[in-house]
């Protein structure tokens, strides 16, 4: 037996053709060469086809119309139309399949959206209307005791820790109790930590100038002044403190003329910083005589201020100021001594 197939394309289509051949079966065709476009033609004998044949091509039929719907079906190609033709010599079978157009369908392209940022406005914050009496203060009314001790403090006249200022603020906007602070300013005062202020009661012979302005003999008595300037030595503890000035007059043999020592209050100040003293003294018929003064912390305690100045007068001459390198301690205490007998005889007399 000659199987035999032939496969020819037109237009979109396909043929396949299977001939089962019997024993006998000739087949001729004949083709004319002619210009384009020329007919085809072909002739077929008639071949008897026997009953194996006709078995073979049924099922030949059936496995390409199952293998078509298989195709088909599980991978999702266009259907495939199959066309049999049955002959008595052969089977023709023509499959068309359809011509598939891809449409490609361009995504479109969606621009990304600007999104602009928000303008978030600023909130407006109404204050409510406050009245007045809203701001202000509690008014504190402080005890006596409470308002002397905020003065000292103030003044200087007690020193306190830093910390402790606290409780000042506290006490007068009425943070704290009177009596709160009250108890903790006695607490401090009790341990020593609240106190006084140390006090500076050095005193040296540089705090004190004298300078004589004029003194003579007239008339038998010693008269003159003396001016005495507190230096930027003297120490600010004795402002507004009473010093003494002291003076004694001797003859030309040294021996002393008064018969008490005379005593003269000295009271300097941040912005009185000098004084002047007068002096009217009688010298007992002398015509020459030596003044002596001194600035002492009192009468009884012999404490320089500034160093002995003697002045040498006379009834015709001018003044003639001497200059006293030191005061020994013998003077000193010869003077005291004098000041006391001094007081002693005023005070007979005086009785």
């Amino acid at each position: 037996m000659v199987a035999r197939g032939r496969t020819t394309a037109t237009a979109g289509a396909s043929a396949t053709r299977s001939a089962t051949t019997s024993t006998s079966a000739t087949r001729t065709a004949t083709t004319k060469a002619a210009p384009a476009k020329a007919a085809t033609t072909t002739t077929r004998k008639t071949i008897t086809q026997s009953a194996a044949g006709q078995a073979v091509q049924a099922q030949f039929k059936q496995a390409v119309s199952s293998a078509v719907e298989s195709v088909g079906i599980d991978f999702g190609v266009p259907t495939v139309k199959t066309t049999i033709q049955e002959t008595a010599t052969e089977i023709i079978t023509i499959t068309e399949k359809p011509e598939v157009v891809e449409e490609v369908i361009e995504e479109p392209i969606i621009p990304e959206p600007i999104i602009p940022e928000p303008i978030i406005p600023e909130p407006i914050i109404e204050l409510p209307q406050l009245l007045p009496e809203v701001f202000a203060e509690e008014q504190i009314n402080l005890s006596d005791d409470i308002i002397q001790i905020l003065n000292d403090i103030e003044n200087g006249v007690i020193l306190v820790p830093t910390w402790f200022r606290n409780n000042i603020e506290w006490v007068k906007n009425g943070h704290i109790t009177q009596q709160e602070f009250r108890t903790a300013y006695n607490y401090l005062v009790d341990t020593q930590v609240v106190h006084a202020p140390e006090q500076d009661l050095t005193v040296t012979d540089n705090m004190v100038t004298q300078q004589v302005i004029n003194f003579n003999i007239i008339n038998g008595r010693a008269v003159g002044s003396i001016k005495f300037v507190a230096t930027n030595n003297f120490n600010p503890h004795y402002f507004n403190k009473p010093i003494a000035n002291i003076i004694q007059i001797k003859d030309p043999n040294g021996v002393n003329i008064l018969t008490t020592v005379k005593q003269n209050t000295l009271n300097f100040t941040q912005t009185e910083r000098d004084e002047i003293i007068n002096y009217d003294e009688d010298v007992k018929q002398n015509t020459r005589a030596t003044v002596e003064s001194f600035v002492w912390s009192s009468a009884t305690a012999p404490t320089a201020f500034s160093k002995k100045f003697m002045i040498d007068i006379s009834e015709t001459e001018p003044p003639k100021p001497k200059t006293s390198g030191f005061m020994a301690a013998g003077v000193a205490g010869a003077i005291a001594g004098l000041v006391l007998i001094g007081f002693i005889v005023d005070s007979k007399v005086g009785k």
